[in-house]
């Protein structure tokens, strides 16, 4: 087989970036360069812009061949066909046109003949779900086997379909509004449907799992209405970066006396042992604090912003050496799937490697529970309530896997802290312009990507924190302070306006101490200690 182009969408990434992912070209174009090799040294991989008598079209191409063949796959469909001079390599996202172009690379030459026709139904999908109205953009699957559609509508057709998913037999779980942002959760059959609508982009967003694979916080009822015993306070751990660890750990106190906690560190591991030690400096933490008359080491919740391994690290290794002597009760998170990160700079999966499921062995299990945008939910005194997702990017594709970090508003006694995990500049603007002012203000912040490189400054703005919560070594933020700093960076320049202003925030880096802080903070003495 010879004289074939191999035909990607030209409006896809096939410019390789250094420091991506598989050169930071998209799916398609990769497995267009294998495809091509596997034909043949005749066969060339190019875009839909140029045309050949004998092709192989791949995915979303501008082919009216391709349009048709969709029609007939079921959006949880996979396929291939062979036509005469065209075979279609098929599926409605990326991570089924990634399924069947695997596929057709195992088969022998002689096995794709005119009228061959394959498809295979991906079952682990919920796609079985009532038709939206709005003009149909796109679908992309998502972690724990869910999958997203998307949608350009207005709000009466969204008010209009919740309607209609009731009339199905829809039962709504949940609903949340966030500055005319609307959220709703429905079940049906042991799946959930989430409907969400953003005015700012004028998008609605379906996304569809199974209630099995997926567990919600909202839904967890008086699991965490416990009795008032503890007061509510919040810890920035100290990390050893002189071992050469580095990353994020934050430890809420709930008021039942169990614990929340954010990421957790990095880990140096040299010939499969580790040589720092954070977890255990995590551990000995919690036994220092825990105030509760049971003496159990309770976590209610560890939150895992996303799968980097300086966020990641300390609970995997947490788990191996404490998991028999605490009681972790759930782990919320929003991962994306492998497909979803094929390109981006960095990534790292965790979930899908199975550290996730051997770190929930050696804990003797935990819920997992998948957060989404507007989740909005109380554990023990505490409301947290989701303001971004990596989901929420999409019809957009990936290409910072910081960006899978997802955005938490925490609010106690009237006092609230952003956490915006790694978060660069898509999810920054998008949180300026789905939110106002008024709502994004808080009172702490976590400082996005440890301060470098991360969130724009007209969110920290906006935010307006009087605390900074600053995951550095404390001498690589000076840095950024010093005459001779580089001030076309722009995280450099958010630094200086933040710390350099008449009245600066106060600053606390990952460094020693240990700084608690009783909640509500307002700056008092006997408000803060150090440990």
């Amino acid at each position: 087989m010879d004289n074939w182009n191999v035909v990607y969408s030209h409006k896809i990434a096939c410019t390789e970036k250094q420091g991506f992912a598989n050169g930071g070209v998209d799916p398609e174009y990769v497995y267009a360069q294998k495809i091509a090799q596997w034909l043949g040294e005749d066969a060339v991989a190019v875009s839909d812009l140029e045309r050949n008598d004998r092709e192989v079209l791949i995915g979303f191409v501008d082919r009216p061949e391709m349009n048709i063949y969709l029609s007939k796959l079921g959006k949880n469909q996979f396929g291939i066909c062979c036509a005469g001079n065209k075979i279609l390599v098929a599926g409605h996202c990326v991570a089924s046109v990634v399924m069947a172009c695997n596929h057709l690379l195992e088969q022998s030459h002689d096995a794709i003949n005119d009228g061959y026709d394959y498809r295979e139904t991906c079952t682990q999908w919920v796609t079985d779900i009532p038709a939206y109205p709005g003009m149909y953009l796109g679908m992309t699957d998502c972690c724990y086997d869910n999958v997203e559609f998307v949608y350009e509508s207005d709000i009466q057709t969204y008010d209009t379909y919740l309607l209609n998913l009731v009339e199905k037999g829809y039962i709504k779980a949940f609903e949340n509004e966030i500055c005319g942002n609307r959220f709703a959760r429905f079940v049906k059959d042991g799946t959930f449907l989430s409907v969400s609508y953003s005015p700012s982009e004028k998008l609605v967003r379906l996304i569809s799992g199974s209630l099995a694979k997926n567990k919600f916080f909202d839904s967890f009822g008086s699991f965490f209405a416990t009795e008032k015993i503890a007061q509510v306070n919040m810890t920035q751990m100290m990390l050893d970066y002189d071992g050469g660890s580095f990353g994020m750990c934050y430890i809420i106190t709930l008021e039942d006396g169990s614990y929340v906690i954010f990421d957790g560190g990095h880990v140096r591991v040299v010939n499969g042992y580790p040589k720092t030690l954070d977890y255990v400096r995590l551990y000995k933490l919690l036994e220092e604090m825990n105030t509760r008359p049971d003496g159990k080491i309770v976590i209610s919740a560890w939150y895992m912003t996303h799968e980097h391994s300086d966020h990641f690290n300390v609970f995997y290794w947490f788990c191996k050496e404490y998991g028999d002597k605490v009681d972790i009760r759930a782990y919320g998170s929003c991962s994306c799937s492998n497909t979803v990160a094929f390109n981006a700079k960095n990534p790292e999966f965790h979930t899908t490697n199975g550290r996730l499921a051997q770190a929930a062995e050696w804990a003797g299990g935990f819920d997992l529970v998948t957060l989404q945008t507007g989740d909005k939910f109380t554990l023990g005194g505490v409301e947290f309530e989701i303001l971004y997702t990596v989901d929420d990017l999409f019809p957009s594709r990936l290409h910072y896997f910081n960006d899978s970090s997802f955005v938490c508003k925490m609010t106690y006694g009237g006092q609230s802290t952003m956490w915006l995990g790694d978060i660069c500049a898509a999810p920054s603007e998008m949180l300026t312009k789905r939110y106002t002012t008024d709502y994004l203000k808080c009172d702490f912040v976590n400082m996005a990507h440890h301060g470098l490189n991360g969130a724009h400054w007209d969110l920290y703005e906006a935010i307006d924190a009087k605390v900074l919560l600053w995951s550095l070594w404390q001498k690589l933020a000076i840095k950024q302070l010093e005459d001779d700093a580089d001030l076309s960076v722009e995280h450099i320049q958010i630094a200086r306006r933040l710390l350099l202003r008449e009245n600066p925030p106060e600053c606390y880096y990952h460094k020693r101490p240990n700084y608690t802080f009783i909640l509500p903070y307002h700056g008092e003495e006997g408000q803060r200690v150090d440990r």
